[in-house]
C-alpha cells in the first residue's frame, strides 16, 4: 500500500495490481496548450468506444472552454518550452490519472497527437504491446546531440551516470507512475527549473534508472517528422514538421511502423482520410 496525494489535499491509500486484466483501463495524458488541435477527430475517438476502457485528462495551459473542458485537471502548472515545468505539470497528469485505482496504462500524447486507429484498437495495442513502461528513442539524431549537451546544464549538484534523450511521449504502467510521483520531490531539487534544459526527453529515463523502474526500450507511440530542415535565417529547426496535409498513404505509413499515434497535425490540416474504418 502506498499513499497519494490528490487533488483535493486529502490523502488515500492505494493498492498496486489489484484490478483484473480486463478491468485496467488506459489513461491518456494530454499535456496541452488548450485540449486537441483536432477536437471533433477526438471526440469521435473517445464517443465510439468502451466507455469504462479509457479515462482523459488534460493539462491545459489556457483553460478555455471547450468540448473538452470537464476534463481538465484541477492543478495546472504555468509552463515554458523547454524547462522543467514540463516535467512538473506532466507529474500532475500522472497524480490526476491515479486517483482512479483502474488506470493501469498511463499513455502522453499532446494537442497536435493524431489517433491511427479506433479506440477500442488502440486500447487492445497498448496492452497488447507494452507490458512495462517502454520508451523510445528520440527520433532526431541533431536535436538528440543538442538536447543532452543543453541538460548537462540543467542538472546541479548529482551527477547521472548516462544522458540520453528519448521521446516525451511514452507509454508508463502504474506502479512505476506511482513511484514517480513517490520520488519526485526529491529528484526534483536537481534540476535547474528556470532556463531551457529540455527535461521533458531526459527525466522520466534518467531517474527511472535511478529508482529502479524495470523499463525497456520499445515501440515508440508517436510519429513525428524530424527530417532536417532549415528556418529562413539557416539554422536547423529545433521542432518536427507540422503536417499541411495527412492523408491515405501517411496513415498506411505510420500504422506499418507501429505507431498509435501521429503528432503534429494541426487546426488547418487537410484530413483526407478517416482512420476509424
Amino acid at each position: 500500500m502506498i499513499s497519494l496525494v490528490l487533488q483535493n489535499g486529502q490523502r488515500e491509500k492505494l493498492q498496486v495490481g489489484t484490478p483484473q486484466y480486463d478491468m485496467k483501463k488506459v489513461a491518456f495524458l494530454n499535456l496541452s496548450l488548450h485540449s486537441f488541435s483536432q477536437e471533433r477527430v477526438w471526440e469521435k475517438f473517445f464517443s465510439e468506444g468502451g466507455k469504462d476502457s479509457f479515462n482523459l485528462y488534460i493539462h491545459s495551459k489556457s483553460k478555455k472552454e471547450c468540448r473538452f473542458s470537464d476534463y481538465y485537471i484541477d492543478k495546472s502548472i504555468t509552463t515554458g518550452w523547454g524547462h522543467f515545468s514540463l516535467v512538473e505539470a506532466t507529474i500532475e497528469l500522472i497524480k490526476a490519472a491515479l486517483e482512479d485505482e483502474y488506470n493501469e496504462y498511463f499513455s502522453l500524447i499532446s494537442d497536435s497527437h493524431f489517433p491511427l486507429y479506433t479506440l477500442d484498437k488502440t486500447i487492445s495495442l497498448v496492452k497488447d504491446r507494452y507490458k512495462k513502461t517502454t520508451f523510445a528513442k528520440h527520433f532526431s539524431f541533431h536535436t538528440k546531440a543538442k538536447s543532452q549537451l543543453t541538460f548537462r546544464e540543467g542538472v546541479k549538484n548529482y551527477k547521472f551516470d548516462e544522458y540520453n534523450a528519448v521521446c516525451q511521449f511514452f507509454i508508463l504502467r502504474r506502479k512505476d507512475a506511482i513511484k514517480f510521483v513517490e520520488t519526485f520531490d526529491h529528484w526534483s531539487k536537481f534540476f535547474v527549473k528556470d532556463k531551457v534544459i529540455f527535461a521533458d526527453e531526459f527525466y522520466f529515463w534518467g531517474v527511472g534508472k535511478e529508482i529502479g523502474v524495470d523499463f525497456e526500450m520499445g515501440q515508440a507511440t508517436t510519429y513525428s517528422d524530424w527530417s532536417i530542415r532549415k528556418d529562413e535565417f539557416g539554422k536547423i529547426e529545433r521542432n518536427p514538421r507540422a503536417f499541411k496535409m495527412f492523408s491515405s498513404k501517411m496513415l498506411h505509413f505510420c500504422r506499418e511502423k507501429g505507431f498509435l499515434y501521429s503528432r503534429k497535425i494541426m487546426p488547418n490540416t487537410l484530413i483526407t482520410i478517416n482512420p476509424f474504418i
